[in-house]
């Protein structure tokens, strides 16, 4: 236990020691802390607000899967040819503009097609930041860093869940929304403005994926 302990402070540690990945990390999990009410909001919206039966609610909680399959098929295809750094910054963004734009649905297929455009932003962060961490992570490190970021996004999820459950209470779906969004498109602002300084100074210049 305690060699498993040090070993996981070794990766915070150099997770936190090199400004590049921690930014990445900060980034990530404030995004996912600001847009993880999704997963319980978007049923109070469909059934409270866009009057939904239970099939279309169900379909509604779907959308997100269907864009990260869109969004894997499409960056296999094309991440090649596209800085990392981008797909990364741009899927923060899109997976918070999703989320803000819901809350102005008026309808549930509005609503499917703007939880399935999150889903490609969604899709994104995770290969753009899986790329960058691979590039800046020393082997005998990488699975301990991923390790630590994952358990941090998990701790994120939770504590949007308990926090916009909250505001959920106190508020509305559609407004839940918008503040969630709006609050992750903040967390992609300041990501776009330090990320890709600090890669630069690690070396990385949006690193693009390399040939096969």
């Amino acid at each position: 236990a305690a060699t498993l302990l040090a070993q996981a402070g070794e990766g915070v540690a150099y997770m936190w020691r090199v400004p590049a990945l921690r930014i990445i990390a900060l980034g990530f999990c404030a995004v996912v802390l600001a847009n993880g009410v999704d997963d319980i909001a978007l049923l109070v919206l469909a059934r409270d607000e866009l009057h939904a039966g239970a099939s279309a609610s169900a379909l509604l909680l779907g959308a997100v899967g269907v864009g990260l399959l869109v969004g894997y098929a499409l960056l296999a295809r094309g991440a090649r040819r596209a800085s990392m750094t981008v797909i990364l910054i741009v899927g923060f963004a899109i997976s918070s503009i999703g989320n803000l734009l819901t809350g102005l649905a008026w309808a549930v297929a509005v609503a499917f097609a703007l939880q399935t455009v999150r889903g490609l932003g969604i899709a994104a962060m995770d290969v753009a930041s899986t790329t960058l961490l691979q590039r800046l992570v020393p082997d005998r490190l990488l699975g301990r860093v991923f390790g630590n970021l994952y358990a941090a996004i998990g701790v994120a999820a939770a504590i949007s869940y308990v926090g916009g459950g909250v505001l959920l209470d106190a508020t509305s779906a559609p407004l839940t929304f918008v503040v969630a969004g709006g609050a992750g498109l903040v967390a992609s602002l300041v990501v776009a403005l330090t990320l890709p300084r600090a890669l630069v100074r690690a070396g990385v210049r949006g690193h693009r994926l390399p040939p096969t």
